[in-house]
């Protein structure tokens, strides 16, 4: 069972089917072409019952180049009615511009199986009849909403950082919550950040924010999610950073429904061109989507003879999930180079090289945790080293200090 907040069940009490779907839709803005005043309203009532915005009305069949120039800022729905010329709606819908995320639909005075496949064959999406209803217009209004969304992911250029660790103690929250501020910081870019410890999240005590919403809230929603409600469920850091939270009640058996994270992260992904994931050490059943939608995955490990053991292990499964080499950089945090195990046998266990070493600042990391403020806000050698992590994942050349511990492996 998911468990989730009560702020999140009371914005789910919508009330009547049609409040439901106003959740996906209300993204949603029209251009309404009709002739006749009384048909031109009842599209327009029953379009903004769903919470479509109307973003213009043509009380005559325009200019091609005027109605495509008003399509074109970010306009999703056409409507056009064929009352009361058949010929010159038809010719408007035809020339219109092929795009995945606009959905064409025509408004005719009955239903004529002859003028239903003029329309289609035309390039409507969406034959409505008179009398028009709200109700009549949930699934064409569904179908529209999902056009849109899957044009957006489509889209989605995000590259998704994540951050993982295949035994517990590692410190994976703290170095992903930090290297998130430092790539906002770096990049000059929105980050988004998603704590995915689903059992009991720690990135919001670490960042001094109290979320409203978490992350089990987005996955509850199943099919309903799209960009607009995730973007409610975000909490924002006085950075900029934005944060979907982990659960802060305890939560002994989470889980995602069927495809609800792959969802969840390709949406984040559209949203912004970095995503930071903190993967904690139990990915459970959704290891496998995380590590396959990861651009570069940083795997978190101490150097102790079981930790190195595990990451070995979690390497090779990353192997064997990729057809290429995958795109780990392991991570040695709390380094010291007097740990007794040299680096070179460290990359011989691992069969992979040491990309980073975190120098061990236990009195930082202690003190930042206490007071819920971010480490990498402050001057140190550990925070130095995020920032040239973060330097490097947004493009840049990374900084670094002659005299301090060399950072790169």
């Amino acid at each position: 069972m998911i468990y989730t907040t009560p702020a999140f069940e009371e914005t789910l009490n919508l009330g009547p089917e049609i409040g439901e779907d106003k959740v996906r839709m209300h993204s949603l803005s029209a251009v309404i072409v009709s002739a006749e005043l009384s048909r031109r309203r009842a599209l327009a009532g029953a379009l903004t019952k769903h919470g479509v915005k109307i973003a213009r009305e043509f009380g005559e069949y325009p200019r091609l180049d005027e109605l495509i120039k008003v399509v074109s800022l970010d306009c999703h729905l056409v409507l056009v009615d064929l009352v009361p010329d058949v010929e010159a709606a038809l010719n408007l819908v035809e020339n219109l511009p092929a795009d995945q995320a606009l959905t064409v639909m025509v408004y005719a005075g009955g239903h004529d199986p002859d003028l239903l496949m003029r329309s289609m064959r035309s390039g409507a999406r969406e034959f409505l009849t008179h009398p028009l209803t709200a109700e009549s217009l949930l699934e064409p209004l569904a179908r529209a909403s999902e056009r849109v969304e899957s044009a957006q992911l489509k889209k989605a250029t995000g590259k998704l950082l994540l951050f993982v660790s295949a035994k517990g103690g590692a410190g994976v929250t703290t170095l992903a919550s930090n290297f998130a501020l430092a790539l906002q910081q770096e990049s000059g870019q929105n980050i988004g950040l998603v704590d995915l410890n689903l059992h009991l999240g720690d990135v919001s005590v670490l960042l001094g924010l109290t979320p409203k919403y978490t992350v089990l809230d987005a996955l509850r929603t199943g099919n309903r999610l799209d960009m607009d409600l995730v973007s409610t469920f975000l909490a924002q850091h006085s950075s900029g950073l934005n944060l979907l939270a982990g659960p802060d009640e305890f939560n002994p058996a989470p889980y995602a429904e069927n495809g609800s994270l792959r969802k969840l992260l390709r949406i984040m992904k559209a949203r912004f061109p970095f995503v930071v994931v903190d993967g904690g050490s139990g990915l459970g059943a959704e290891a496998d989507t995380l590590l396959q939608l990861a651009d570069v995955t940083y795997l978190v490990t101490q150097v102790d003879i079981p930790s190195l053991r595990n990451a070995q292990r979690a390497i090779a499964h990353m192997q064997k999930l990729s057809q290429s080499r995958p795109n780990v950089e392991i991570v040695l945090n709390r380094y010291d180079s007097r740990g007794g195990i040299a680096q070179d046998q460290i990359e011989k266990a691992l069969t992979a090289p040491v990309k980073w070493r975190m120098p061990n600042d236990y009195t930082v990391a202690r003190s930042s945790h206490n007071a819920g403020s971010p480490l990498i806000l402050q001057k140190s050698d550990l925070s130095a080293a995020l920032r040239q992590m973060a330097q490097l994942a947004c493009g840049k050349s990374p900084e670094t200090k002659k005299k301090k511990l060399g950072l790169f492996g």
